[in-house]
């Protein structure tokens, strides 16, 4: 669709009905997926930045995507244990538009519980291409802003990776000018990409994120040799070298709700999620004390995978790091055992 065109509420509003299709605008606002247009203010009922931890306690963001999930009725398991949740429902276009899929069944279920949401808005190019124009980075701004106020969400998550450090400058100003968009009560989290070569201005971008999430998982996946997901001694480095630059208050770690199995010598590994770890696995699991995370050889099969203790163990570190909170990849890979876990150690 062309960046010029403003859609029609009437068919904006089919398509938030639909579940999919795509959406973009020049000026005024487009993209709702409610089924009434509301005024460009919000809520005040319904917004309240998550800007710093609860009472004390951690802020647990819960990422949610389609592969491989749980149904959205197991979110009850967690509520208490989450600040907020972040569904992969939107992707921008080269123009600035967006593309949306919307889970009705997890929409439906966090409105039940009360659990807030800030949606991921990725990059369905891959290049990034909206942000080398001003008229396309406004286009997605006002894009973003409908959204987030038509549906009510606590804020965005904003989610382009890898980043390309052609465009630092050009990523900077989107970010500064989502958050002249935004109202100061919608939270704006942004997701960041360890070793991105420099891709990210974190001086000029501090001040108009409310939290980085490091993500700081799959140092070896798909593609690499056999290893761990998260080895506790990588994470600490890149989160020191990211709060040498972030204040750690504006950060929240990642932690893998998974792990990976490889085809003995190969590198194409295959997603383990964590509710799938077999009583089999885990009768051939050793701890990897250098590590810190479980391993396993089963037939042909070489298996790493973060189980409660390296999970633990890094809720830990983050409290002791002064972090703003963790941030869950993804919460559709766990179960009762593990919302546990959160509630005692992360509150």
């Amino acid at each position: 669709m062309s960046a010029n065109k403003v859609r029609p509420i009437a068919l904006l509003t089919l398509i938030a009905l639909t579940g999919c299709g795509t959406i973009g605008q020049a000026s005024g606002r487009s993209g709702t997926h409610h089924r009434t247009k509301v005024s460009g203010s919000r809520s005040k009922t319904t917004k309240k930045a998550a800007t710093t931890t609860r009472g004390g306690k951690m802020m647990v963001l819960g990422f949610w995507a389609h592969h491989k999930s749980l149904p959205a009725t197991s979110l009850a398991s967690e509520k208490h244990s989450l600040t907020a949740i972040s569904p992969l429902w939107y992707g921008l276009t080269a123009s600035g538009g967006v593309k949306t899929k919307v889970d009705t069944s997890l929409l439906s279920e966090t409105k039940k519980l009360h659990i807030p949401i800030t949606p991921i808005v990725n990059d369905v190019t891959g290049t990034q291409a909206f942000l080398t124009s001003k008229a396309t980075r406004t286009t997605a701004v006002q894009t973003i802003d409908h959204i987030v106020a038509s549906m009510h969400y606590r804020g965005v998550n904003i989610d382009f990776e890898p980043p390309h450090t052609h465009l630092r400058s050009e990523l900077t100003a989107f970010m500064v000018q989502l958050r002249d968009t935004l109202p100061k009560t919608d939270t704006i989290t942004m997701d960041v990409v360890p070793h991105s070569g420099g891709a990210y201005d974190y001086t000029k971008l501090a001040p108009e994120v409310n939290q980085f999430v490091l993500m700081s998982y799959d140092e070896h996946s798909d593609g690499t040799p056999a290893g761990p997901v998260a080895a506790m001694n990588w994470v600490k480095s890149i989160t020191a070298r990211m709060t040498s630059k972030v204040p750690p208050s504006k950060v929240m770690l990642g932690v893998a709700l998974y792990g990976y199995s490889w085809p003995s010598g190969s590198t194409h590994a295959t997603t383990i999620p964590y509710y799938a770890i077999t009583a089999a696995d885990k009768s051939h699991a050793t701890w990897n004390t250098r590590y810190q995370e479980m391993t396993a050889t089963v037939g042909p099969d070489v298996l790493w995978w973060e189980n409660r203790k390296s999970m633990a163990e890094k809720i830990a570190f983050a409290k002791s790091s002064h972090l703003a909170g963790i941030a869950l990849w993804q919460v559709g890979y766990a179960n009762p055992a593990v919302y546990s876990l959160l509630a005692k150690d992360a509150g």
